[in-house]
């Protein structure tokens, strides 16, 4: 579905805005057909998916919204050692710790139904569905339909940062600060241009059983979320094990 959508929107930007068409129209309407019988055969369809067309949408405020459960923060180090004294005789999934806007996604009967930020405390943030629906990659509908909500970040890659913010005038100098900013804007059209990113790290569910982080995050991906990269290790790993993987998180490996 996703090398779909880019094949689409690449056709979508040659055609209408560097006036080159990369194929015929015969070919377009076979790539959107085959888009429209994986959304309909999966129940599964992305925010930036060409069958949906999300209208601009311009709020006067962001409303306060209190979470059904308080975000803590987690505990901090920046020693390796702490990690494998951490892991010491039980299965761990090390991940990255993503630079964004922590954001909250609340699914029912199978639809995104809200979109709430963190918040200064973790336990009221602000409803920012309207720029979330212009994601590039949040699922707007899903193959599940008990309720749940997904913690992740909101980011901007690199490559898309160096490029935004060049049309922007070059005023921000991470990342970070575009993202944070372009999540909150009242006027979703203006969200849209910042191509930003939604990051699952966390599943928070009342009613789906799932026996392990692992086990969660798998659940994540299968049902079209883009899930932090991560590497598990069984109960059974050697504290060099721990090591290397730190060691195998290096910032070139991943543009966010």
């Amino acid at each position: 579905m996703r090398e779909l959508i880019g094949k689409i929107h690449d056709a979508d930007m040659a055609y209408y805005q560097q006036d080159r068409p990369i194929m015929t129209d015969r070919e377009y309407d076979q790539l959107v057909d085959e888009l429209q019988a994986l959304e309909t055969e999966t129940g599964l369809i992305l925010s930036n998916s060409p069958t949906q067309h999300v209208g601009g949408e311009i709020l006067d405020e962001l409303v306060p919204v209190r979470h059904t459960k308080p975000m803590l923060s987690a505990g901090k180090t920046k020693q390796v050692e702490d990690l494998v004294k951490f892991a010491a005789g039980r299965a761990v999934l090390l991940s990255w710790k993503m630079d964004g806007l922590t954001i909250v996604l609340r699914y029912e009967n199978g639809g995104l139904q809200q979109a709430i930020t963190r918040g200064r405390d973790g336990i009221i943030g602000e409803d920012v569905t309207h720029t979330v629906r212009t994601f590039l990659n949040v699922p707007l509908t899903i193959p599940i339909r008990e309720p749940f909500e997904v913690r992740g970040e909101g980011v901007i890659s690199w490559d898309n940062f160096e490029k935004v913010n060049l049309s922007l005038g070059g005023d921000y100098t991470h990342p970070r600060n575009l993202a944070a900013g372009s999540v909150r804007k009242l006027d979703s059209g203006e969200s849209r241009k910042r191509k930003l990113e939604f990051w699952a790290f966390d599943l928070v569910s009342d009613t789906l059983e799932y026996e392990s982080k692992l086990a969660q995050q798998e659940l994540l991906q299968n049902s079209g979320f883009s899930v932090v990269p991560y590497i598990f290790l069984p109960e059974s790993h050697t504290d060099q094990e721990v090591r290397d993987a730190v060691g195998a998180f290096q910032p070139k490996h991943f543009a966010y």
